[in-house]
C-alpha cells in the first residue's frame, strides 16, 4: 500500500486511500474490495494497534474503524489519529446506540449504526474527502510540487506559505507565486486556486 501510494506520487497522480480498521475479516474484506472499485487505494488492519502503526506508515486521507476491537479500540484509535493529525476524517462504525455519539466520538466526521452496507461507507468516505481540506500552506506546496514538470522550478518548504523558486529566483507577492518556464500561466492558475482552497 504505502508502495503504491509512493508509485502514485512520482507519477504526479493523486489518488485517494482509506485505512479500514475492523476485526471481522469478511466484513473488513469485503469494505475493501467496495472501496477499491469505488477507485480509492485501501489498507486494511484487524485491531486498532496495528490500524495505527499502518497509518503512521501510509498516511492515509481517510479512516474507518469499528468500535470493539482486540489490542486497541476505535473510540482509543479515533484520539490516537486525532493526537497526531487532527484533520484526518475518521468514520467510526458501532452497534451501540447513536443518541449520545457526538460525546462518545468527539471528532469523528461520522458515526455510523451497525450494520452498515459498504455503500454506506463508500458514500460516508466520498464525503469526507469532498469535504476535507489540507492546512493552507500545504495546499499551496502540494499545488507547485505537483508542477515541476512544466518548467524548471523547484519549491522550498518556507515560512511562507508559497514559495517557489523559479530559475533559482525567488518570487513572493502575497503568496503569489510567478512561475517562469513552460506551462505558466497553468502553473500561475493552480496556485491561485490552492491559495483561494479550491485546490484539494
Amino acid at each position: 500500500m504505502a508502495q503504491a501510494l509512493r508509485s502514485c506520487q512520482a507519477m504526479g497522480l493523486r489518488v485517494r486511500s482509506v485505512l479500514v480498521v475492523d476485526d471481522d475479516d469478511d466484513w473488513r474484506a469485503m469494505a475493501a474490495d467496495v472501496l477499491a472499485e469505488a477507485g480509492f487505494l485501501v489498507a486494511t488492519a484487524s485491531d486498532g494497534r496495528s490500524g495505527l502503526a499502518s497509518w503512521r506508515r501510509m498516511r492515509a486521507d481517510a479512516v474507518v474503524t469499528d468500535v470493539q476491537m482486540p489490542l486497541m479500540d476505535g473510540s482509543e484509535l479515533l484520539a490516537a489519529l486525532h493526537a497526531i493529525e487532527r484533520n484526518v476524517p475518521v468514520i467510526v462504525l458501532t452497534a451501540e446506540d447513536l443518541s449520545d455519539a457526538s460525546s462518545i466520538f468527539p471528532g469523528a466526521f461520522r458515526v455510523i449504526q451497525k450494520p452498515v452496507a459498504p455503500d454506506t461507507v463508500v458514500s460516508a468516505v466520498t464525503d469526507a474527502l469532498s469535504r476535507a481540506r489540507l492546512p493552507r500552506g500545504r495546499r499551496i506546496v502540494d499545488a507547485a510540487r505537483s508542477l515541476v514538470s512544466f518548467g524548471r522550478m523547484r519549491v522550498r518548504p518556507a515560512r511562507s506559505p508559497s514559495v517557489v523558486v523559479p530559475n533559482g529566483k525567488r518570487r513572493r507577492r502575497a503568496g503569489l507565486a510567478m512561475v517562469a518556464g513552460f506551462g505558466a500561466a497553468a502553473a500561475a492558475a493552480v496556485l491561485i486556486a490552492a491559495i483561494r482552497g479550491l485546490v484539494v
